[in-house]
Order: C-alpha cells, then structure tokens, then sequence
C-alpha cells in the first residue's frame, strides 16, 4: 500500500519557525513538509495516477510535538479519483459531503481528503497539521509573528478544535489531536 511521505507547499515553513518550531524543510511526523512554489506531493511507492506533480525526499529536521492530520486534494472528477487511489491499494474509508461537495478520505499515513471540484484539476489545496499544544497558544504565537491566524473554534470532527492561518499561498489549518484515533 502507498504512504504519503513528502509534500511541497508555497507555504513560508521558515518565516513559521517562530510560531511552530518549524524549518525548511521540515519532518513533521513522517511527511516531509517543504517550501515550493507548485504544490507536489512524493509517495513510498506508487502515487495515486493524479495529474500532481512528484516531489523527492529529502533531509529534513524533525520537530517534535507536530505532525501532518491530513493533506486536501481537489479533484475535478471524485469518481475517477477513487479509482486512481484503489489502483494503488487505497480504498476510501469514508464518503460524506464536504461544503456541498462529494468527497472521499482516504488512509495513506495522514489522511488524504479529496473533494470534488470542477472548476479546477487535480491540485493539492493544502494541509491540516496537528499538535498536542494549545490552540489558543499556537494562535497567540502565529499573530504575534504576523500571521492572520483566526481563533480555535469547533472542528468538524467530534470533539476536535481548528485554526485557520490565511495569507499564504496553500490552505493552512492546524487542529487538536485525534484521541480516538
């Protein structure tokens, strides 16, 4: 089976350090998270057959109490999505509605989140990371290093909270740990 294990973002990881421990690139729990300007994705093995561009490991410093929740790809066709992972030995461990539109999750390391969006190609939007520090902290910390971070509120899932970080060139959220993961 597959397993995400790097992903490029045009996200300022450096400019983050001071917020999140961060560097570029960055270990954050098994994903390699670097800087780019066109996001990509690497894979253990074969990636999905989605029209991603491939990114290579690489070094990366490890930073403890953080790790990538899950990654949002945006697809123009679910369906044939879903077929593109199954070839590769994932299956969708869930389908629901997200924001009105049709959407699949699937298990690959993180979670991989596709949802259905015909007005584009296949793209990753962005990554949600995680950590067992206080959101409200975290949220202090990124506007204080002048990041348009808003306040933790309610995630979608149960007993989870979120922020959202805007102004960067990928969606950024972080999130409360999963204790029934």
């Amino acid at each position: 089976m597959s397993r995400l294990i790097a992903l490029d973002l045009p996200i300022p990881w450096d400019a983050l350090r001071p917020a999140l421990g961060s560097a570029d690139p960055w270990d954050a729990g098994g994903v390699v998270l670097a800087q780019a300007g066109t996001p990509a994705w690497g894979w253990e093995e074969v990636p999905p057959a989605l029209a991603i561009p491939s990114t290579p490991l690489r070094a990366a410093t490890s930073v403890p109490r953080w790790w990538v929740d899950h990654v949002v790809v945006l697809v123009p066709d679910l369906a044939r999505a879903i077929e593109r992972f199954a070839a590769v030995g994932l299956d969708p461990r869930l389908r629901m509605q997200v924001e009105d539109r049709p959407a699949a999750f699937f298990r690959a390391g993180p979670v991989i989140e596709v949802i259905e969006s015909p007005v584009r190609g296949d793209a990753i939007y962005g990554v949600a990371l995680a950590t067992d520090e206080p959101l409200g902290v975290v949220a202090l910390r990124l506007r204080a290093a002048g990041f348009d971070a808003s306040d933790p509120r309610p995630a979608i899932q149960p007993h989870r909270r979120i922020l959202t970080i805007g102004g960067l060139g990928a969606g950024l959220a972080i999130m409360s740990p999963d204790d029934a993961a």
